[in-house]
């Protein structure tokens, strides 16, 4: 961070401390209950989401040429291989053949990847490589039946996709140039996979990324566990196109009020989110980072898939600092499971039943209020469209 920006963050968040105010929105917005289980929204919101970029790996999960993952992004099978100069590429686990999955492994290693069904093969980068009883396939050109490609890129030691093909891809552009630089100088590219899981979660895809662009709740519901650290409703929030920046101070900010700028970092003394629209969320801490990716469910509007990675700075060699490392993991787990996911599965509770016809984010809950217009927007977009496709077509 450069210096003028950290001098400049450190006093934002000190004022905010001083004056319990935090980053506020021009006015309250309303947003219907009804956005929350409505089937058809939830298609065109599933429809968006897929034209923005996801985190499927680390690069510790695909370290050498020819290891791969299989997975699913909002229904998409991929099949994503390390190269052989480094690189990585993202395919649809689909032979082009007759339609079945080619890769049935969760991970490993392979030179070819063949579809068991009639032993169609591809190769690391794709391109298919043989076709048994190759004669009765004449005047098929193999060139043009390989996998079919998705947007892949590796940035910040994070495998991202796009699950749609032809989108442009550039996380870099994407976080902006200034926070793209903050996220490099955090060490996070060359981090250590401490622990990753999935979560299913029994309630709507906004209300669970609500949850991490929150910082009024954190000493309401929060007042155990992270009450303890960090400051509730004082946040600096960033934007920059389809990505922001939230930091939020921690209790001990106030410690370096009269500090030289040059002997701190204003990172030991907050918690920064960086949010890549729509679901992914880069948090750094002092000591680690988590990643969290949240998507909708493909079907049903009250679920979504959470997954977090815990990394470390390094990888840990000594017993204290893995004992430091499982004791955050706790922290978060019991904040998530206790706390959050137990209260906000409520949400999707009364979705249908609470007689409630709107819910009301306040000037306070900027970060909410930016996430929730945006995915608006770009519904009403996909709408407009589709009706001019319709138009077109006749």
């Amino acid at each position: 961070m450069q210096r003028e920006d950290k001098i400049e963050l450190t006093q934002r968040l000190i004022a905010h401390v001083d004056n319990n105010s935090t980053d506020y929105a021009d006015d309250v917005l309303r947003v219907p209950f009804s956005a929350f289980n409505d089937p058809e929204l939830a298609e065109s919101e599933r429809q968006v989401v897929r034209r923005f970029p996801h985190i499927v790996a680390h690069l510790d999960e695909l370290q050498k040429a020819g290891d791969f993952i299989t997975t699913t992004l909002i229904g998409t099978p991929l099949l994503v291989v390390r190269q052989p100069d480094g690189s990585v590429k993202a395919f649809s686990n689909v032979c082009r053949h007759r339609g079945a999955k080619v890769e049935f492994a969760e991970s490993g290693c392979k030179r070819i990847f063949a579809c068991p069904y009639h032993n169609w093969s591809y190769g690391r980068g794709g391109d298919l490589r043989g076709m048994p009883h190759a004669e009765g396939f004449e005047g098929v050109d193999r060139s043009e039946y390989g996998l079919v490609e998705f947007p892949c890129e590796v940035r910040h030691g994070l495998v991202w996709v796009v699950p749609t093909v032809g989108v442009e891809l550039d996380i870099a552009a994407v976080l902006g140039e200034k926070h793209d630089a903050e996220v490099i100088d955090t060490g996070m590219a060359d981090s250590y996979q401490v622990r990753k899981e999935t979560w299913r979660l029994d309630m709507n895809w906004k209300i669970a990324v609500d949850g991490v662009q929150d910082s009024y709740h954190l000493c309401q519901l929060h007042t155990k566990t992270v009450c303890n650290y960090l400051e509730g409703n004082i946040t600096a929030l960033d934007v920059v196109d389809r990505s922001w920046r939230l930091v939020v101070a921690r209790k001990s900010i106030t410690e370096v009020r009269d500090a030289d700028p040059d002997s701190f970092d204003v990172r030991d003394y907050s918690l920064a989110n960086y949010t890549v629209y729509p679901g992914t969320m880069l948090v750094t801490e002092p000591n680690h980072f988590e990643i969290w990716t949240i998507v909708p469910d493909t079907d049903d509007p009250n679920v979504s898939y959470c997954t977090i990675r815990l990394l470390s700075p390094k990888k840990p060699e000594t017993p204290r600092e893995v004992r430091i490392l499982e004791k955050n993991w706790e922290l978060l787990m019991a904040t998530l499971h206790d706390e959050d996911w137990f209260v906000t599965k409520t949400i999707t509770d009364n979705a249908a039943h609470g007689q409630v016809k709107e819910l009301i984010y306040g000037r306070n809950e900027l970060p909410g209020q930016l996430f929730h217009n945006m995915v608006a927007s770009d519904v009403v977009e996909l709408e407009r469209e589709r009706s001019a496709q319709t138009a077109a077509t006749g």
